[in-house]
C-alpha cells in the first residue's frame, strides 16, 4: 500500500509475514520482533472499553488520549528508527497497523506545507463494535469521540520532530464515523506553525 486502501489480499499477506516471526518461548509466551503480544477477543475488549467509558464519562478523553496519542508517537519513532523516512511514516505507520486489526486503512491527504493529514479506516475495531452492540450510541455515551484519531496526532507529532520542526498544538477531528451511521472513520489532523 502506498498512500491509498489496502486490499484485503494484502492484508491476507502482510498477516502471514507477521505470524513468520511470531516465536513462543518456553514459558509460552508470544513475540513479535522481541515484544510480548497477546490475543485478546474483540468483545473482552470492548466490554472493558464500555465499562470505562459508562464509569469514567467524558473525562476518558483527558484521561485515556493521551496514551492513545504517545501510542502512535512511539510506533512512529520505531518505524523511523528502523528507515522510514518521516515523510512517508504516515503510510508506514497505515501499514503497520492494518495487520493489526484495527481496520483497513486509507491514507487521503499528507501535507507538511499545510500540516494537513487526512487518514480513513473502514471497519476500525472500536467504531464497528460500538455500531454493532450499542442500540442509541448518542443518548448512551453523548460525548463518545474515536480515540483513534488521537494516535494519528502523536503519529505526525513523531514526524514533524524528526523533521526538525518546532513544536506545535496539533487538533484531529473526527469528520466521518463508523459508529455514527458513517461508511468509515475519517481523521482530519491539522496544525499551525
Amino acid at each position: 500500500m502506498s498512500g491509498g486502501r489496502v486490499s484485503v489480499d494484502a492484508l491476507k499477506s502482510d498477516l502471514r509475514s507477521i505470524l513468520r516471526e511470531v516465536v513462543v518461548d518456553g514459558d509460552g509466551r508470544i513475540f513479535y520482533r522481541g515484544v510480548r503480544y497477546i490475543f485478546l477477543d474483540q468483545d473482552l475488549f470492548m466490554s472493558s472499553f464500555e465499562e470505562m467509558m459508562k464509569g469514567l464519562g467524558a473525562s476518558m478523553k483527558t484521561l485515556l488520549f493521551p496514551f492513545v496519542e504517545l501510542s502512535g508517537y512511539t510506533v512512529a519513532k520505531q518505524l523511523m528508527d528502523s528507515g522510514v523516512p518521516p515523510e512517508r511514516v504516515i503510510e508506514a505507520y497505515a501499514e503497520y497497523n492494518n495487520p493489526r486489526g484495527w481496520g483497513l486503512t486509507e491514507v487521503v491527504k499528507v501535507d507538511f506545507e499545510k500540516l494537513e493529514f487526512v487518514v480513513r479506516m473502514y471497519n476500525q475495531y472500536v467504531s464497528a463494535w460500538l455500531k454493532e452492540n450499542v442500540k442509541d450510541l448518542d443518548r448512551s455515551f453523548p460525548f463518545y469521540e474515536c480515540s483513534w484519531g488521537y494516535s494519528w496526532v502523536g503519529v505526525v507529532k513523531a514526524a514533524l520532530e524528526r523533521l526538525g520542526r518546532p513544536r506545535m498544538r496539533l487538533d484531529v477531528k473526527e469528520t466521518e464515523c463508523l459508529a455514527r451511521g458513517g461508511r468509515f472513520c475519517e481523521f482530519v489532523v491539522k496544525g499551525e506553525e
